[in-house]
């Protein structure tokens, strides 16, 4: 194997993965808008319906391994043994092939029996034309996962990107192609084209692979290249945290997935209508809720390998002051944004949704926004502090701050969603507060390492998050004058992120 010796920062590798991120979660925005005018919304509970397993799978397969790769690539880089990190990317090939085949092979078996206990059982089909893509996603977290750990984030990034982009089109042309035989067929075509774009994805991934491989390695050390049953242990030793850490929150989401319907139907709603709702609260508010999540885990990517690499040459003041940087950077892009869902999302959800939905699903997908919009911040931080921790050597910490609020999340679910008044509200409620809970917990101990040092420039980023306000109500005014509602919606948020924008600028040359 021969390799270049070349390093980014990481805040270039967050930008990198920021930059494809965000055009990903554009392309998946734009894609969930004729998706919905396609299918419905019951299609689109549907379509969400298959995810909570469908993650949970990818989780079990293979959520742990990237990181630890990216982990034990970056530690062996720092001590410039090449051949070692090229012997981690092939034991953990095999191990997420395997991995990933059972997992894939499980959905096909119990996918039937899963949809009975959800509540649908139309949803059986999309489990089958889904299955296939665990295999997939498992050797591209392979990959990602080597590309990430020697800090080339652009391979990663950018596969992301044509996941997106391919299952647009083949996603949207199946959709459409099969939606006369029923909904069911018409999500079916829809999560195919997630299988098609995941095959695409990895293809992409392996050439790169196949020609980054051949680049010269400056100043390789002959080091001991381990054997295949000690790597594997080294992988695993590693991954079981991370893996435990990530199936949280998909269990979480599978037990949502079988208790909000069930509970709402308890109460006199509908299966179809159960439905609907659960769709509008995790597809059509999720997807949005998702779009500046993506800020902060291109941050919680970037940061892994950077603080593990510098923790391994004992650089330990450049990891503290990386760390810091994550949480500044996170609070600096996710803060407005979470403001700015919540304030408009009225006006978001008639943007993005208006032709697709009715008027009453525009109001509870409002509704939705509003409460999901105070979580966007903890979330974003969560996943931060998640990849601190981890690149810290202290895997246990997020997997038990992640498992407390699962609790609370289920034990709010019950209380609240089976009250008429609150119903699917109830479970937005318990999503943000699943978070909040971790968040404090995941703070507790950073704080307590002494790891982050914050200071006046995160109440400057608060105070100056606060000119949304007053841009809300100006676009009220603009509308009342009689000009076009989503104009006055455009010009409104181009004008507060060009002045956000030059704000971001200066405070970013503050502290990097």
């Amino acid at each position: 194997m021969v390799e270049k010796k070349s390093r980014i920062g990481f805040a270039g590798g967050a930008f990198v993965l920021m930059l494809f991120g965000l055009l990903s979660k554009i392309v998946g925005a734009v894609y969930r808008i004729p998706l919905t005018g396609i299918v419905g919304a019951e299609g689109v509970g549907l379509y969400q319906m298959v995810f909570p397993l469908y993650t949970l799978m990818l989780t079990i397969s293979s959520s742990g391994l990237p990181s630890s790769i990216s982990k034990l690539i970056s530690q062996n880089l720092a001590k410039n043994n090449y051949k070692q990190a090229s012997k981690i990317l092939k034991v953990s090939l095999i191990l997420l092939v395997s991995f990933s085949f059972l997992c894939s092979l499980f959905v096909f078996i119990f996918a039937k029996y899963i949809a009975e206990m959800q509540g649908n059982v139309n949803v059986t089909v999309c489990y089958y034309g889904l299955a296939p893509a665990i295999l997939f996603v498992g050797l591209i977290s392979g990959f990602r996962g080597y590309f990430q750990g020697k800090q080339k984030m652009f391979p990663s990034a950018f596969s992301g990107f044509i996941e997106q982009v391919v299952k647009m089109v083949f996603g949207l042309l199946f959709a459409s192609k099969w939606i006369y035989k029923g909904v069911e067929w018409g999500v079916l075509g829809a999560v195919l084209g997630i299988t098609l774009s995941e095959v695409v994805a990895f293809i992409y991934l392996f050439l790169c692979y196949i020609f980054r491989r051949k680049e010269k390695i400056i100043g390789e050390q002959s080091l001991q290249v381990d054997s295949f049953s000690k790597t594997a242990r080294s992988i695993l030793s590693l991954s079981v945290f991370v893996t435990l850490g990530g199936l949280i929150m998909p269990l979480t989401m599978l037990v949502d997935s079988c208790l909000v319907i069930n509970i709402l139907q308890k109460i006199g709603v509908s299966t179809q209508n159960a439905t609907k709702m659960f769709g509008l609260q995790t597809g059509t508010v999720g997807s949005i809720i998702n779009m500046p999540v993506v800020l902060s885990l291109a941050i919680s990517t970037a940061i892994l390998p950077s603080i593990s690499y510098s923790l391994e040459k004992g650089n330990v003041c450049e990891a503290k002051k990386s760390a810091t940087k994550a949480i500044f950077l996170t609070i600096l892009f996710a803060l407005p944004c979470a403001i700015g869902c919540s304030l408009f999302a009225e006006p978001i959800i008639k943007l993005l949704y208006g032709r697709g939905l009715s008027l009453s699903e525009i109001k509870l997908a409002s509704g939705l926004l509003e409460i999901a919009g105070v979580g966007v911040l903890y979330l974003a931080l969560v996943q931060v502090c998640s990849g601190i921790l981890q690149g810290m050597n202290k895997f246990i910490v997020p997997v038990i701050s992640l498992s407390v609020g699962g609790v609370v999340k289920i034990i709010l679910n019950v209380l609240l969603v089976r009250i008429p008044s609150v119903n699917i509200f109830g479970a937005e409620v318990s999503s943000v507060m699943c978070y909040l809970v971790a968040l404090i917990i995941n703070l507790f101990v950073l704080r307590k390492f002494n790891v982050i040092q914050l200071d006046w420039k995160i109440l400057l980023v608060a105070l100056f998050s606060l000119i949304i306000i007053p841009a809300r109500f100006l676009f009220e005014y603009v509308v009342n004058l009689g000009l076009n509602y989503y104009l006055a919606l455009i010009m409104v948020v181009i004008s507060v992120v060009i002045l956000y924008f030059f704000f971001s600028i200066c405070i970013i040359k503050k502290i990097f």
